[in-house]
């Protein structure tokens, strides 16, 4: 199926690996021009390497506003405008449990996406864009993982009502916005990986409630959210799209 993303532009926060790494492959995969950010140059340095010429990779702390700001605007100027933003920063729940960790949780779950997206919205607006927000199903039913903070649910949570209300106030400017919510993701080096080493009687339990019996892929994730942020959806918004392989025990109304 072609998705219609051939030549068009996208933004990715948190871009060098997991899920985001798996998100900007995806895209490049598609045809389009990829700017991507993350927080150490390494990583930067690294992905860029490896993606490609067709990927631009910059260096910026998704908690810090104003360089998060500069690295948008710069992107979009360079890529000459922007279709597509993928909204994936996380502090991943912001520990220690406390006021700090809380503050960290939301600066850099929250605050980036609202900071990447109004920077990027006059240029979405002109190409009739898509925003596509990297979500948990921790926001829709209860999971504290061990060693998880508390607020990664919270924050995710309020990121999927702000993306609904977005969804309503662009939808007259053809500007579309999703969330996809991810189950459990094995991603080698990831935090799933990390409690099959420390907490394996933790993991093989939650590996038992998986109805494939296997956990999710970084790239599953990836497809869902390209075609979220395709043409070939264009007439989905609002949503929040729930991708865990059946992990999840609610009912889906």
């Amino acid at each position: 199926m072609d998705l219609g993303l051939d030549g068009k532009t996208a933004l990715v926060t948190g871009g060098t690996r997991g899920i985001g790494r798996a998100v900007v492959e995806r895209l490049l995969e598609e045809g389009m021009t990829v700017a991507f950010c993350a927080r150490t140059e390494e990583g930067v340095h690294a992905a860029q390497q490896a993606l490609g010429h067709r990927a631009v990779g910059g260096v910026a702390d998704a908690s810090d506003d104003e360089a998060l700001a500069d690295w948008a605007t710069s992107a979009i100027r360079a890529l000459g405008g922007v279709d597509v933003v993928i909204s994936n920063a996380s502090a991943l729940g912001g520990i220690p449990n406390d006021p700090v960790g809380w503050r960290r949780s939301f600066d850099t779950d929250v605050m980036s996406a609202v900071t990447l997206v109004e920077t990027a919205l006059p240029s979405l607006r002109e190409r009739h864009g898509a925003i596509v927000q990297v979500g948990t199903i921790t926001a829709v039913e209860y999971h504290h993982y061990p060693g998880g903070g508390m607020s990664y649910g919270a924050v995710k949570a309020a990121l999927v009502n702000w993306i609904g209300q977005l969804a309503k106030a662009e939808a007259a400017a053809g500007v579309r916005a999703n969330v996809v919510s991810p189950g459990p993701v094995f991603i080698p080096g990831g935090s799933w990986d990390r409690i099959q080493q420390r907490k394996p009687d933790y993991y093989e339990a939650n590996l038992a409630r998986q109805p494939q019996g296997r956990f999710g892929t970084a790239e599953e994730i990836a497809n869902v959210v390209a075609f979220l942020a395709s043409p070939a959806a264009s007439w989905v918004t609002g949503q929040n799209m729930v991708v865990d392989g059946g992990f999840t025990q609610r009912i889906g109304y």
